[in-house]
């Protein structure tokens, strides 16, 4: 049942992924999400439904239009690929139950947080303050830590943020990273909001470094963080407890 289950989660999250990616692109305007069809960006051809199926349809068509042979965009296959990936361990770590769904859902709007950052280096605000809201409201009960450590790991990870942007002027971190490191730390609970800021920290870093490595980017060059808060927040769920009760001892608990 449970490689069962696993392949039913693959789907669904298939299925989520491409229609995250529809807000990624339509963030500007929202309205069209329900009511507009899908389209080639080239040649404005209507999409049939055979060509919207996740992963597959990228598959068969080579990467590339079916009507005006213009290459597809990988941020389709690996949006859904990833969502799907996301699903089945969000259900291997939780398993079924309200709990999952309340994380399938903080996740599924954090993924187009962090492709849109990715795109434009800007967080959409609406969707941020959604998974804020939410991450409020149920960090500590889903979490399964006490209501003052939500708040304590919300004040520290927030006040971090809060503190770069005041010092920097907004030049090493923007406003939206603020909410950002809120929601790391509503989730985290703390102490595991420590582990999940240095946890973000050193993914920037690495792949800063490796960037400029490359040549593509040199340190005076933005990065969008929000991506390595948003991976920061799932690895602290899923190793930050274990971790940290390894390197300090349960009295922390």
């Amino acid at each position: 049942m449970l490689i069962i289950y696993s392949i039913l989660f693959l789907i669904i999250g298939l299925s989520i992924g491409s229609f995250l990616n529809v807000l990624v692109l339509r963030i500007d305007k929202l309205s069209t999400v329900w009511r507009g069809r899908s389209e080639c960006p080239y040649c404005k051809h209507e999409l049939s439904w055979y060509d919207l199926i996740p992963i597959f349809s990228f598959a068969t068509l080579l990467g590339k239009c079916r009507y005006c042979k213009k290459p597809i965009s990988w941020q389709y296959p690996a949006m859904e690929f990833g969502v799907g990936l996301l699903f089945v361990l969000l259900f291997l770590k939780l398993g079924l139950g309200l709990s999952l769904i309340y994380y399938l859902i903080i996740f599924s709007i954090l993924t187009v947080v962090f492709v849109y950052d990715l795109k434009t280096q800007m967080v959409p605000e609406d969707f941020v303050w959604l998974a804020l809201i939410l991450s409020f409201a149920g960090g500590w009960y889903f979490g399964n830590f006490s209501f003052w450590q939500m708040i304590l790991g919300g004040l520290i990870a927030g006040g971090l943020f809060a503190l770069l942007v005041i010092v920097s002027k907004e030049t090493w971190m923007g406003a939206g990273d603020i909410k950002i490191g809120l929601i790391l730390g509503f989730l985290l609970g703390f102490p595991v909001a420590i582990f999940g800021l240095f946890t973000s920290f050193v993914l920037g870093a690495v792949v800063g470094l490796a960037y400029m490595k490359l040549g593509k980017k040199t340190i005076k060059d933005p990065l969008p963080f929000a991506p390595f808060l948003i991976i920061a927040i799932l690895i602290g769920m899923t190793f930050g407890r274990g971790i940290i009760g390894w390197y300090w001892g349960n009295y922390l608990w």
